[in-house]
């Protein structure tokens, strides 16, 4: 009984942080507003955890999972439209965990452990998903882009979606992001893609993006 009770325990301040981390912003909450909102001692709180950075990594490891299922587990496209709703889909996983994403190197900096964790799951894991998605297309005859320029993009593309919701709040002068930023951020991902189309996609793929931004407002 002790332990289902101790494992409930961890995973409740680890759903609560997430939650206020989201809506509060990081910066703003301690590890007392936590054990608070939870109605429990600091002490509890620091049973399972030592620091406030210790939960955020627990949060990055469930991100990252949650990310690596959905690259793992969706359909590579098979066209333009396709290409969207993937690109999508990382947006709403990334979406879920945006307090990550609006001060990264800040994050990054104050954790060495969090930092390895990053780097690792970037270099080892996303990037060479991103370039099977890019050998897709190419493949397809959507896009035509030779290996040094796929690693390239890929490389891109994934700097782009990193700190997008970090560079949207700061353009726009907000504190708390909004979820309309997720729609600019795959238009301005996928934009990257654009000039490797071949002609006869480009048209398809500007009615597309801009249809899809254009129902966001």
């Amino acid at each position: 009984m002790a332990q289902t009770s101790k494992i409930n325990t961890y995973t409740r301040i680890i759903n609560t942080s997430l939650v206020l981390f989201n809506e509060e912003g990081e910066r703003n909450i301690s590890t007392n507003h936590i054990a608070a909102h939870l109605g429990i001692s600091p002490g509890n709180l620091y049973y399972h955890f030592r620091n406030k950075d210790e939960i955020i990594i627990q949060l990055f490891k469930r991100y990252s999972e949650a990310l690596l299922h959905y690259l793992h587990e969706a359909v590579l496209p098979s066209s333009v439209e396709d290409s969207i709703n993937y690109m999508a889909g990382i947006y709403d996983v990334m979406w879920e965990y945006r307090f990550l994403f609006s001060d990264v190197n800040t994050l990054l900096a104050r954790s060495a452990e969090l930092l390895g964790e990053h780097n690792n799951f970037t270099q080892a894991k996303v990037s060479p998903l991103l370039v099977n998605l890019l050998n897709q297309l190419n493949g397809l005859g959507i896009i035509r882009a030779d290996r040094i320029a796929m690693n390239d993009l890929a490389v891109n593309m994934w700097m782009v979606t990193k700190y997008w919701f970090d560079f949207d709040s700061s353009l726009r002068g907000r504190t708390k992001l909004t979820e309309d930023s997720k729609v600019r951020g795959i238009h301005r991902t996928l934009s990257l893609l654009r000039p490797y189309l071949l002609p006869e996609y480009k048209e398809e793929f500007d009615r597309k993006i801009n249809a899809v931004e254009a129902a966001a407002k």
